[in-house]
Formats: structure tokens, C-alpha cells, sequence
């Protein structure tokens, strides 16, 4: 069992909960630290690896061996600290509610996830403590359904159960998941999904970055059969350590006579606005699988 099996298992889910629920601020924050900075300089590990090409393709090739391990250190150390806040906050609602930010982004999004007339697909990179943000905005009256994983691991699995504690239905993606999505896009609902997850068995490469990636297009071809537009949003940790939602416009589907196209088109369209959310906070993105499988960045 390598050290991602271990952190995406119950154990290590678990692990986290107890000690972000049991260890004060004053301790966590540190303890943190200095686990992050530790971690970051095991290079032969596939998750540092991954963090490291990620870091290095979405800086255009451009950072120094030094500003490279800086980056990845930073990667880890934000991650933890999403970590401690989201299982310290689940002690209390109050708590939680504290740690984000009340912006216009956020009463929008929960506004519209209300419109019964208004279905939109909601997509989303793997930034910050996504999962506090909206756990938070279930508690102001968001609503949505949340296509995840597949075939999740133990870890995921119960990282799904504490989603569903705030409210928020949990659908791994199936073919009844799919069924269930559009006809809750048709009636006026809300399907929140990340996108930036690689699926290396996928012949198809999406344009992300300049590079080409095995990345997702489900989103869009719901999107385009329900007949609804996509929301692009996007979570940040700002610098008084609240976490702050940023959310486009609605995005309506092109309508094109290829088939192949008019996905193609679409999807680098919503992941074009992706990237610019991971540019503007690349420390802040926590994608731990290699994004562009196919054309590595050789080591630094």
C-alpha cells in the first residue's frame, strides 16, 4: 500500500477528522507545516510527482528546481490547512459558517440553486476546501446534487457521508446517476461536479493548459441534453484565511452539426475559465494525479 492509498483510505480519513477535531488551531496549524514540508521533498513518491508536473505545466514550464519545491510545499501546506478547517468546523455549524466568506458569488449561487425555473450544471476544479464551502452553503439553503467518483475508495466513501450531513445528495457517477441528473436539470435542479480529475483510459484529449488531457466531458453532454447552461465556480482560501467562492455567469451550450465538435468545443470553452481560477491561486489547486499523462515535464 503506497502513502495516496493510505490518505484516500477510512484510516487515513479518519486519522485527519480526529486530529482536526481534537488538536487545537495553535497545534494543527504548525503540525502542518511541518508534515507539508516533509512530505514535499519525498520525490519519488507518485503523489509528489504529480503535484510537481502539475505545478511545472501550469507555470509554463518556467519555475526554478528552487521555485518549484516552493510551490509543492505550499500545495501540501494549503491542503493540510483545508483539512484541519473542514474537521474542525464539522464540530460545530457556527464554526463553519465562520470560515467563509459572505459575498455576492455565494448569495447568487444559493439564488439560483432555488429557481425552480433555473436547472444549470455546476462545475468546478479540485481548489482549496471546496467541500467546507459548500457544505456551508447547504446550511444557507443551497441546493444541488453531487455527481462523485465512481468507484470511490473507503476513504471517499466516507468523505461522501459527511457531504450528506449537511444535506447534499450523493451520487457516484452510474448510468442511474446520469438518468437521475438530467431529468433533475429538466425540472430546474442543480448538478455540482468537479472536472479537472484525469481519466487516463479516455482516448479523447481536451486542450487544458496547451497540453492535451484525458479529462471529463460528461458535464457537457448532460448540459446539451437537458438543454441547461454550466456555472463555472471556483473556492480560494483569501488572505484573512476565509474561504471565498468565485462563480461565472451562466454558460449556455453551442449547438453544433459534429457531434465530436460541438463536445470538443464546449468542454475547452469551461475548462479555458477553469484555468484561469488555478492561475489566479496555483497553490491552491489539489490535483494529486498526473493532469497530462502522455507529455511529463522531465524532473527538476
Amino acid at each position: 500500500m503506497n502513502f495516496q492509498s493510505i490518505t484516500n483510505s477510512k484510516f487515513g480519513v479518519r486519522l485527519g477528522l480526529e486530529l482536526g477535531q481534537r488538536l487545537p488551531t495553535v497545534a494543527s496549524y504548525p503540525l502542518v507545516n511541518f508534515i507539508a514540508g516533509r512530505l514535499a521533498r519525498l520525490e519519488n513518491l507518485s503523489l509528489v510527482q504529480s503535484v510537481r508536473n502539475n505545478q511545472q505545466v501550469i507555470n509554463n514550464g518556467q519555475l526554478t528546481p528552487c521555485d518549484l519545491n516552493k510551490i509543492v510545499t505550499e500545495v501540501f501546506t494549503y491542503a493540510g490547512r483545508c483539512l484541519i478547517d473542514f474537521y474542525s468546523g464539522l464540530k460545530s455549524p457556527a464554526e463553519l459558517q465562520k470560515k467563509v466568506l459572505k459575498n455576492e458569488a455565494l448569495e447568487r449561487l444559493i439564488m439560483l440553486s432555488q429557481n425552480k425555473d433555473f436547472g444549470a450544471f455546476l462545475v468546478m476544479p479540485h481548489m482549496s476546501s471546496f467541500d467546507l464551502l459548500f457544505m456551508a452553503a447547504a446550511a444557507q439553503g443551497f441546493k444541488t446534487k453531487v455527481l462523485t467518483f465512481g468507484k470511490p475508495t473507503s476513504g471517499y466513501k466516507l468523505q461522501n457521508e459527511l457531504r450528506a450531513t449537511s444535506g447534499l445528495e450523493i451520487m457516484p457517477v452510474s448510468r442511474q446517476a446520469h438518468a437521475k441528473s438530467i431529468e433533475t436539470l429538466r425540472n430546474g435542479g442543480f448538478i455540482l461536479t468537479a472536472i479537472d480529475r484525469p481519466m487516463p483510459k479516455q482516448n479523447r484529449r481536451l486542450n487544458f493548459f496547451g497540453r492535451p488531457s484525458p479529462l471529463p466531458a460528461g458535464h457537457i453532454r448532460m448540459a446539451l441534453e437537458a438543454d441547461v447552461p454550466i456555472l463555472v465556480a471556483a473556492v480560494h482560501m483569501n488572505k484573512d484565511g476565509l474561504y471565498q467562492l468565485s462563480l461565472s455567469k451562466p454558460i449556455p451550450m453551442i449547438r453544433m452539426a459534429d457531434p465530436t465538435k460541438e463536445i470538443r468545443w464546449n468542454a475547452e470553452n469551461i475548462l479555458h475559465i477553469i484555468e484561469g481560477y488555478i492561475r489566479s491561486h496555483p497553490s491552491q489547486w489539489q490535483m494529486y494525479y498526473p493532469v497530462w499523462p502522455d507529455r511529463p515535464f522531465s524532473r527538476n
